[in-house]
């Protein structure tokens, strides 16, 4: 098993670990910020298990279902993940706001603290698991897996600072805020973190359509292949570079100059091309096309 696999084993246990913490001490707080950080934690939990099998697919070979291998499910289960992050906090904003205009839910303030330090401790070495296994071996799974710690992180760290807060001011005139803590809590988090799943579901559903991926995957390797030195007799005509999950696919069109051109000039050529997008991109499919000139290629169509 490779160290990506191993990561997503060690996210998800830890993940259903913290979800049934999570879970259990929100039914008895009747707290809605540690149930939805603990319902959080059961969908990574679900979704790292998914991911266990995707980045298994994604290490086999093609076949003749898949003639181009199973990459595209990854950003297919960024996707997913993105999307049920959104469902998730809508449902926690429709239920907290429904209570907060029912005059709120006096919590239990100590139990609720109780929860808080294994959950940040949970959450925070689960992220730097993800951190240090995504800077070994680049993965979406990878990187998705450690924001959505980041995330979950962040949210059980506030939730402690807020009752602390809370402890301090509830002997005071503005002791009534205390009903409502819980309610506002979920409703920062949830307007907060919208950014995190929007773009999941952005980049998921960028590379199912085979869209351009960002500048910073493109504009070092074309700076690189427009510096690079051609076989006497070629020249780029155009280049496309796509990315689907982990795996990049890169086509370079080819101008041949002269009309006719040895075989062993062919075979140099792409040869160092497929190396220079190999220095790039680690996973990557190069296809090298070679065309006529396109003043051949009009004086043969008038």
């Amino acid at each position: 098993m490779d160290l990506e696999r191993k990561t997503l084993v060690v996210s998800a246990i830890i993940a259903l670990l913290l979800s049934m913490w999570g879970i259990a001490m929100g039914v008895y707080t009747e707290s809605g910020a540690i149930m939805l950080d603990g319902v959080f934690n059961l969908l990574s939990s679900v979704m790292a298990f998914i991911g266990i099998r995707i980045a298994y697919l994604t290490s086999q070979n093609y076949n003749e279902r898949f003639p181009m291998g199973y990459f595209a499910f990854e950003p297919l289960m960024v996707m997913v993940k993105g999307i049920s992050i959104l469902v998730l906090v809508a449902f926690a904003l429709s239920a907290n706001l429904q209570t907060m205009l029912a005059g709120g839910r006096e919590p239990q303030i100590g139990m609720m603290l109780v929860y808080v330090v294994p959950a940040v401790a949970g959450c925070l070495l689960a992220w730097y698991v993800c951190l240090r296994s995504n800077q070994k071996q680049a993965s979406n799974l990878l990187l998705a897996e450690q924001q959505g710690w980041l995330i979950n992180s962040v949210i059980s760290g506030a939730i402690g600072v807020a009752l602390i807060i809370v402890l301090l001011i509830q002997d005071s005139s503005i002791g009534w805020i205390a009903r409502y803590v819980d309610q506002i809590l979920v409703i920062v988090f949830s307007l907060v973190f919208l950014k995190d799943p929007y773009l999941l579901v952005k980049n998921g559903f960028k590379e199912l359509l085979l869209s351009a991926p960002d500048d910073a995957h493109t504009k070092p390797f074309l700076a690189a292949l427009n510096e690079q030195p051609l076989v006497d007799g070629f020249s780029i005509a155009d280049a496309m570079v796509m990315k689907t999950g982990r795996r990049f696919w890169v086509t370079l069109e080819l101008e041949c100059q002269q009309s006719q051109l040895a075989l062993s000039d062919l075979v140099q050529q792409r040869k160092q091309l497929r190396a220079l997008a190999n220095e790039f991109y680690e996973n990557n499919y190069t296809e090298i096309v070679f065309v006529e000139p396109k003043a051949s290629s009009e004086d043969a169509a008038s």
